[in-house]
């Protein structure tokens, strides 16, 4: 029977300084043509994680398999893996044909098929017009584009990207992840991407892992990792959060009550809670209801309007309600909406399944 995993990282540690570990006993697997994305902040071990994979940098420990094969400790040569990097790393003094031929002139590819793989690349990003400019003659789109190419040219399995995007300008790089997208699923290629931009990530990725710690904090297809977060942690690092401080008072299957200074709340418990703990309370702001659409909730507060702040396609209304300050819903422009004033006292509601009760961040409930 044939393995559907493509890469896998088997307790692999990584520590600098022989104490602390950045990268702390990670167990990964990775399919065959699935794009994965390492998230997470700086500092969290998600580059380290990659530029182990490429052969930069050395395991303190474990090993990495690609094709069920040990590459854990092989130069980066040997391990026919394209790369994409931030910076683009195009060679200056080469034209864009030259940089996309220079993977297969250092393999010793015969010159009839450099010439028919080059022509495919340049026609594969749109820029055969383009083949004899010089990189300083491009823009930064563009260059990125002969990054990718020249990443792909040799048709490697295996593609990672480090940060490929940063550089980028918003409407270019929003461009770029749907070109990038449709060139991984088009070739079938395997891409393990690297980003702390976690719109980047929901859009671009099949799965995506969280990083914080040197440990993965959850692995799970995006809907998944925004809708039904496992920790605190992932509640605030993936999209926009209220999170909001509260004690357990009781537990029954899928439901509990929290105690949030003399109110109480009804949410749905995950993972290791427990009575008369502490927990954070997450809602996502799009989930949570204002006005008359707010008498139907399983939980519904006065709230006092603080801000009202204009988005295009939604309106951001920040609250006091709770005893706190800052609590902020979305609500789309739709017809007929009208946005609360600043000042007036407005009911706010949302259901028991859209209100996570999770371990805080640094705490557990235990």
């Amino acid at each position: 029977m044939t393995s559907n995993i493509h890469v896998q990282f088997a307790g692999v540690s990584k520590s600098y300084d022989g104490r602390t570990l950045i990268v702390d006993d990670l167990n990964l697997e990775i399919e065959k043509g699935e794009f994965l994305t390492l998230l997470g902040p700086s500092g969290s071990g998600k580059s380290t994680c990659l530029m182990m994979l490429a052969g930069f940098e050395p395991l303190s420990g474990g090993d990495i398999l690609v094709d069920q094969v040990s590459v854990g400790y092989l130069e980066p040569q040997k391990r026919n893996i394209g790369m994409v990097f931030q910076s683009y790393a195009l060679f200056p003094h080469m034209s864009v044909a030259d940089n996309i031929a220079f993977p297969l002139k250092a393999r010793g590819r015969p010159k009839a098929e450099i010439r028919e793989k080059v022509a495919g690349a340049l026609g594969m990003i749109q820029m055969d017009h383009m083949k004899d400019r010089m990189p300083g003659q491009l823009s930064g789109g563009q260059q990125q584009r002969v990054a990718l190419a020249r990443a792909l040219v040799f048709e490697p399995s295996l593609v990672l990207m480090d940060e490929p995007l940063g550089a980028l300008d918003k409407q270019l790089r929003e461009e770029m992840q749907y070109e990038i997208m449709h060139i991984q699923k088009r070739l079938g290629v395997t891409v393990v991407y690297v980003t702390h931009d976690q719109t980047e990530a929901l859009t671009m990725s099949d799965r995506i892992a969280v990083f914080n710690g040197g440990r993965i904090q959850q692995l799970a297809r995006p809907e998944v990792l925004y809708q039904n977060p496992q920790n605190a942690f992932v509640a605030s690092f993936i999209g926009e959060n209220n999170s909001v401080p509260g004690t357990v008072l009781s537990l029954k299957g899928s439901e509990c009550r929290v105690r949030v200074g003399t109110d109480e709340i009804m949410a749905h418990p995950v993972g290791d809670i427990a009575e008369s703990k502490p927990v954070a309370l997450s809602l996502r702001p799009e989930r949570v209801v204002l006005g008359s659409r707010a008498q139907a909730a399983d939980n519904r507060f006065d709230a006092v309007v603080t801000e009202v702040i204009f988005h295009g396609d939604h309106q951001r209304v920040v609250l006091d309600v709770l005893g706190q300050s800052g609590f902020v819903v979305k609500v789309p422009n739709s017809a007929g909406f009208e946005p609360p004033e600043v000042g007036k006292a407005v009911s706010v509601g949302w259901t028991i399944k859209d209100c996570h009760a999770l371990a805080p961040i640094g705490g557990s409930t235990a």
